[in-house]
């Protein structure tokens, strides 16, 4: 009985540890992958993903890549190094978080350069103002300044909007067109790039140089930002796995890299950030062998209750073999299968003539009226035969006897 027991629970724990370890390989198969994470993403691996031009630049000796997954305002060094931030939203770079916002004008002021390329999807959600625009209705001069005051405090103390900082309307195009056609000369730049954004820049300053036009409108710009410089880019389809293996342009990523041995791979405007589970936090704080310790001990209690660490010993056997129900359980018993009902008060009847219990009693006046009280029970009908009631009327005649 123990042996088959302790099997069930090896086999009940297999079975859990072959489950778990099939969910791991899932979630690490998913992750390898990369699908997991957002369009444009440097861990992905996938066409929609920039792994390729991560790990390309990896290969380089003279160059230091990074990936970021923490907040850009914590970070150091972006001034020495180039940023990239492939596949932003346009809602993003119009409210965004006044940290980050600081830290990409402090990085581009004090050297670094900035990229940002933006989905090129077509469905991307409308701004807050354009949303504004499509419900506008006729309002009083009144109504008008109160929501000029409320927007400029929000500008304020709110998210900024890098659009309006940077003097660059971003805005969607309905032109058709998949060539952007270089408009600036630039030693090492293709002459034309397949394009698949539907966003075009309105520079508002002559700070901005235009590089690529498509069907006329400016869709990749740069400018001058302090000590360092910005370029936005209104697709991120040639920055993609799928365009670094079917129509590669190294001149272009060259020039997006620019003269910095660092660069860097932001992941948190994605939305990827590091956030340490249990399991980091045990091995930064060395915890891990204890839980493991706590882990096996829960197994050894396990197994302390379907079976003994000690052998049995040879008593305790015959004894777990030998011990059953008592002697009156076993005389009931033996009576329930060899006796009928209608007859147990005439086989008790004759056992007690053959006791020795009314050895030297005259029963010749008793036992007329025991057989009398038997013969009543037995005229009775068979739902209404009550053979205790019988025994305790001749149980307490033959005590008054």
């Amino acid at each position: 009985m123990r042996k088959n027991r302790l099997l069930f629970t090896l086999l009940l724990l297999a079975a859990a540890a072959l489950f778990f370890y099939g969910v791991i390989e899932l979630l690490v198969m998913r992750f390898q992958a990369g699908d997991a994470y957002p369009p444009y993403s440097s861990y992905r691996s996938d066409p929609r993903g920039s792994r390729a031009f991560y790990e390309a630049l990896t290969r380089l000796q003279e160059v230091e890549t990074l990936r970021n997954v923490e907040p850009l305002a914590s970070l150091s060094g972006l001034s020495q190094a180039t940023l990239f931030l492939f596949g932003l939203e346009r809602a993003h770079f119009s409210r965004m978080e006044r940290a980050e916002a600081e830290a990409l004008e402090d990085a581009a002021s004090g050297g670094g350069r900035i990229v940002i390329s933006f989905v090129p999807a077509e469905d991307q959600p409308p701004l807050p103002s354009e949303e504004k625009e499509k419900q506008k209705t006729p309002q009083k001069d009144v109504d008008k300044r109160k929501d000029r005051e409320r927007e400029q405090e929000f500008y304020e103390k709110g998210p900024l909007d890098l659009a309006r900082r940077w003097s660059v309307e971003i805005e969607p195009s309905r032109e058709k067109g998949r060539e952007a056609i270089l408009s600036a000369p630039e030693k090492g730049l293709p002459p034309s790039l397949t394009w698949y954004g539907t966003l075009v820049f309105k520079p508002g300053e002559n700070t901005w140089r235009t590089l690529y036009i498509r069907a006329g409108r400016p869709v990749v710009i740069e400018r001058s930002y302090g000590k360092g410089s910005i370029v936005l880019s209104s697709d991120s389809f040639f920055l993609s796995n799928e365009a670094l293996k079917k129509k590669r342009h190294p001149g272009l990523l060259s020039w997006l890299c620019g003269s910095h041995r660092k660069i860097i791979f932001d992941e948190t405007h994605l939305g990827v950030f590091r956030s340490p589970g249990i399991a980091a936090l045990l091995r930064k704080y060395g915890l891990a062998p204890f839980f493991i310790s706590l882990i096996v001990l829960a197994l050894l209690a396990i197994w302390r209750q379907s079976a003994s660490l000690v052998p049995a010993h040879e008593e305790d056997q015959e004894a777990a073999i030998n011990t059953g129900k008592d002697y009156a359980a076993g005389l009931t018993n033996l009576l329930r299968r060899n006796i009928s009902p209608d007859d147990i008060l005439t086989a008790c009847l004759e056992e007690w003539k053959r006791s020795f219990t009314h050895v030297g009693q005259d029963l010749s006046a008793l036992l007329p009226r025991i057989e009398e009280i038997i013969a009543e029970d037995h005229a009775e009908p068979r739902k209404n035969r009550n053979p205790v009631q019988a025994y305790r009327k001749i149980s307490s005649l033959v005590t008054r006897r």
